[in-house]
């Protein structure tokens, strides 16, 4: 990941809850480390002004990382295909009985669910959770790629990475002979 990507940011703006949860960029930084969007202040500025949710990208900062964390995990083990952990289905659930549903008929006759309003937290943990074991969950990847870690829905069966980028890097890392992260 170059830093003129994490200026830009191409992989904000798509669905809320990815959003948040690549707000961390793994191995990223200049000596490999993690890199925090929400640490940096122009970072964070930047990612504000590109989140697909308004409502989530105006909330505090303190309860933009209390809400990751969970959220991350979430998304983990959802990518890994296994039970959300404890703790984080009991929080996401708690907060997501907080976010109404309801139910409409459009006009072809088609029975819809749509989101009734709510806390915009309660709303992104129900979307988490969908997401994390719901019928996209087959979809839902982790990024192995050195220097990546993005959680991303794959569009194709096949996808392993979250970009061409990504890949690129994944096979000339492989070539090189070191271990994609």
């Amino acid at each position: 990941m170059t830093l003129r990507n994490l200026h830009e940011m191409p992989w904000i703006g798509e669905l809320p809850v990815m959003d948040l949860a690549n707000t961390v960029l793994c191995g990223a930084g200049p000596a490999g480390e993690e890199v925090d969007l929400l640490a940096d202040p122009k970072l964070l500025a930047s990612w504000r002004e590109k989140a697909a949710d308004r409502e989530l990208a105006e909330l505090p900062l303190e309860q933009l990382k209390e809400l990751r964390e969970p959220v991350r995990l979430a998304l983990d083990a959802g990518a890994r295909q296994v039970p959300l952990p404890g703790p984080t289905r009991t929080w996401l659930n708690a907060l997501a009985a907080r976010a109404p549903v309801t139910f409409q008929v459009d006009d072809s006759g088609r029975l819809t669910e749509c989101e009734a309003g709510g806390p915009v937290t309660a709303m992104l943990a129900r979307r988490t959770l969908v997401l994390a074991a719901g019928q996209e969950q087959a979809r839902l990847r982790r990024c192995p790629a050195p220097s990546c870690g993005m959680f991303f829905l794959a569009r194709r069966r096949d996808q392993a990475w979250c970009s061409i980028g990504c890949g690129n890097r994944a096979r000339a890392a492989r070539r090189s002979g070191q271990r994609p992260e």
